[in-house]
């Protein structure tokens, strides 16, 4: 649509004549006529006129142009010029917030696949530790390996005595396995109900963690959507 045209589209719209909008514009009606052909370009003056005649803003009233004859037919009004630098400016600083998203999208896909692939923050290898049950306060911490040591063998009845131990040994046995990312040492203890629990090194253990394979999925999506984002931008800035 040309200027003209959107003029005499815009005064038809709000039920004016051209005397009508000649008059409140404050111009000859017949320099109205040549705008509305488009046999003339007003002066910025003119143009503001009617704006304020129109009760229009200056966005309102380029919305409905192609910015393509904006720029190629209209640049000669200075405050048609101003509007397109200042959109020009403003769609820059949206293309640049667009293309640092898309950058900062693809640094942490790659870095949160990294992360998945290598293991680096959840570690795949697990510290086991074993406990043999509950010790109680007046024991020490291996009651349950050495038991046998603690009793006193030059009883007459030091046979009994040791069955008897044993199967009390045998019934308090609740074996525990904690497992840690990190290794806390040799030993460690724990306090319980009724006592504490002294657990051992045994072993690492391999014990998958989840949340690695998901880190690299995430990785592949948001780096597919940052390197798809650069490609839209492209197509759409043509």
């Amino acid at each position: 649509m040309t200027l003209g045209k959107h003029i005499r589209a815009l005064r038809n719209a709000q039920g004016l004549s051209q005397p009508e909008l000649a008059s409140l514009a404050n111009i000859e009606q017949s320099y109205l006529s040549k705008l509305e052909n488009d046999k003339s370009l007003p002066s910025n003056d003119i143009f503001r006129q009617l704006l304020s005649a129109l009760a229009l803003s200056l966005n309102d009233f380029l919305a409905d142009l192609d910015n393509h004859y904006l720029n190629n037919n209209l640049k000669q009004i200075p405050d048609i010029e101003h509007w397109l630098l200042k959109n020009e400016q403003k769609n820059a600083n949206h293309q640049r917030r667009y293309l640092y998203s898309a950058s900062f999208l693809i640094v942490f896909a790659v870095t949160c696949f990294y992360a998945g692939f290598s293991k680096m923050i959840f570690s795949d290898v697990m510290y086991q530790y074993e406990s043999s049950g509950v010790v109680l306060p007046d024991e020490p911490n291996n009651i349950f390996a050495n038991w046998r040591r603690l009793l006193d063998r030059t009883q007459p009845d030091h046979h009994t005595a040791i069955a008897k131990k044993e199967l009390e040994i045998e019934k308090r046995k609740d074996e525990k396995i904690y497992l840690s990312n990190e290794d806390i040492g040799e030993q460690f203890i724990q306090q319980v109900e009724g006592g504490r629990r002294f657990y051992r090194f045994d072993k690492k253990k391999l014990v998958p963690q989840q949340i690695n394979g998901w880190l690299q999925i995430i990785g592949v999506l948001l780096f597919s959507a940052g390197i798809m984002g650069f490609v839209l931008e492209r197509k759409l800035s043509k």
